[in-house]
């Protein structure tokens, strides 16, 4: 008996019954990037980034489909040249037949979906969406509770430990117990007034800039919050093995795999 052929629009249909593209943010660019929506699939491989390293894995594993969290294509390209990295990996992909697909903010605001899992992964509980969208279904980051209150010195070595980031940058009490937390996965500064607003005891999220540590200090110069940055890469790189174990209780007959590559082109440097 043969198997059931499975196509890219098989598992796009899918991926979009759990992420539904409507939730996705008004600037992000989701969906097939590259290939055939019809193209059979046999092996996919999961990452956080697309990076030359990912497509020369692909490309060993003999997958016909990458599935990236972040899109190649954030906005329309002028040019598709071998002499820019964006053309160059796409050209690559056309080559060698290999579909690229991005589920990017509508899998954050997916039920269990990115900032769900985090705060799964930091050992939260009774977690719901940080900021729900109007419907309930769908929202962004998420919030929760440890099961019991620890030091905010506490708190960060488990971010340390639960998400292997060698540095972090945060504000805060260090003597000061968390217990209500709040999570973002990737570049979360936005949610900030909402956490402030949950009475989280601290938040942690991605990419905050110099200035954005500065909306947690009430007008006496106190600290209403403990904010901490924990790196775009650290705060998402589960999501690779989110979407492969959703993936393949849904596909059995389909090779899924994580990339070995770790696609954060951010060094850091201990002294």
């Amino acid at each position: 008996m043969s198997r059931k052929k499975i196509y890219v629009r098989d598992i796009a249909q899918a991926l979009e019954s759990w992420a539904d593209p409507d939730s996705a943010e008004s600037y992000d660019n989701i969906g097939l990037h590259v290939g055939s929506a019809l193209q059979e699939v046999h092996h996919v491989l999961i990452a956080l980034d697309l990076t030359p390293s990912v497509v020369d894995e692909a490309i060993t594993a003999k997958a016909s489909l990458i599935l990236t969290h972040h899109p190649l294509l954030f906005r329309a390209p002028s040019r598709i040249v071998e002499e820019d990295l964006i053309g160059r990996l796409i050209l690559r992909l056309a080559r060698e037949n290999i579909a690229l697909y991005s589920i990017h903010t509508n899998l954050d605001a997916a039920p269990d979906g990115v900032s769900v899992r985090l705060a799964e992964i930091l050992g939260l509980q009774h977690i719901s969406f940080l900021n729900p969208k109007e419907t309930g279904a769908f929202g962004m980051g998420a919030i929760g509770h440890l099961s019991q209150a620890e030091p905010f010195t506490d708190f960060l070595t488990r971010l340390h430990q639960k998400l292997k980031v060698p540095a972090l940058r945060y504000t805060g009490e260090l003597e000061k117990n968390i217990q209500t937390v709040a999570v973002c996965g990737g570049a979360g500064g936005g949610l900030i007034p909402a956490a402030l607003n949950s009475d989280a005891d601290v938040y942690v999220t991605a990419d905050l800039n110099y200035h954005r540590f500065f909306e947690v200090i009430g007008p006496e110069g106190q600290c209403r919050m403990a904010l901490v940055d924990a790196g775009h890469y650290e705060t998402e790189k589960h999501t690779e093995q989110l979407l492969c174990s959703w993936l393949e209780t849904r596909f059995p007959t389909i090779e899924f795999s994580c990339t070995g590559v770790v696609t954060s082109p951010v060094k850091y440097s201990t002294f």
